[in-house]
């Protein structure tokens, strides 16, 4: 019998101007975490979600949005928990979506058949259950900031970290031919990162791999690294600033993303601690791509 795998998310409302500190408290205790407006009214209560394979700790949980709440001066949200099976949001609604140009790469999905730009890397990308469809402002920072880098210089030896669909470890490697990692502790990510190497005829220079961080030993056994793309959590990040660094060529170069603008010295910060300084920005709408090396 295959066991039905399940999403766990909580949901709460808080004034606008409160939901980025609320967020910040419960990037811990959870996989993901949004915090959004309603749609059509700038006056209504933010929404805030997080969002985890495994089993919430309500109580932590709960207990971190008290005390936030104590800490900004406001009554303590209700906090809704819930689970469901996770669908397949880009396949079920892939036909809607048009390719997206960034820098050289046009990203597309299987549907589409006009064939892609001259002088334009083509990347074909069915996410899947995995994050990476080339839609969300971070992934548009990242290969922005992966088409600037390839102006200036050639990279030989790629990590994708957080891999998710393997967007990005796919830009790297059909940018320089160079061999690329990818690793994600999500293991449907590493299946969908996989076939879509295969997809875009570049299997042989992707090893994708299931791990939590830096901790699988075929990371560091795959050598040093020029260029790492990480696009993940502002918190995530940060924990992983030293681990990042002992992987690193000597001239290489981190994408960092997955953080909205407000967190870039929070996470810069921890870069700067290991000898990485800031060498350009991507900013996308409210959210930031870093260049460090």
């Amino acid at each position: 019998m295959i066991e039905t795998v399940r999403c766990y998310n909580f949901t709460f409302e808080v004034d606008g101007k409160f939901a980025p500190a609320f967020a910040e408290a419960l990037y811990e205790h959870c996989d993901a975490l949004s915090h959004f407006e309603r749609a059509g009214d700038p006056t209504a209560p933010w929404k805030v979600e997080g969002f985890s394979g495994n089993h919430l700790d309500k109580t932590a949980i709960e207990t971190a949005v008290s005390l936030m709440a104590s800490a900004v001066g406001v009554a303590v949200p209700m906090v809704e928990f819930g689970s469901y099976e996770p669908k397949d949001w880009v396949s079920d609604n892939l036909r809607s979506f048009k390719p997206i140009s960034v820098g050289r790469f046009y990203v597309h999905g299987s549907h589409w058949d006009e064939g892609v730009p001259v002088a334009k890397t083509g990347l074909q990308v069915d996410a899947g259950l995995a994050f990476g469809s080339g839609e969300h402002q971070t992934t548009k920072g990242c290969l922005a900031a992966i088409d600037w880098v390839a102006k200036y210089s050639h990279r030989y030896n790629a990590l994708d970290m957080g891999c998710g669909s393997g967007i990005l470890g796919m830009a790297c490697a059909k940018t320089w031919r160079s061999s690329v990692m990818m690793a994600d502790i999500d293991a449907a990510s590493v299946r969908v990162a996989r076939e879509n190497a295969r997809i875009n005829h570049i299997a042989d220079l992707v090893t994708a791999i299931h791990s939590n961080g830096f901790s699988d030993v075929r990371i560091r056994n795959a050598g040093y690294f020029d260029i790492v793309c990480a696009n993940i959590l502002a918190r995530p990040l940060r924990h992983m600033a030293r681990d990042l660094r002992a992987t690193l060529a000597e001239d290489g170069v981190v994408i960092l993303s997955g953080l909205l603008s407000h967190q870039e010295q929070f996470v810069l910060s921890a870069y700067r601690d290991v000898g990485l300084s800031l060498v350009k920005r991507f900013p996308v709408e409210e959210w930031t791509t870093l260049v460090v090396g």
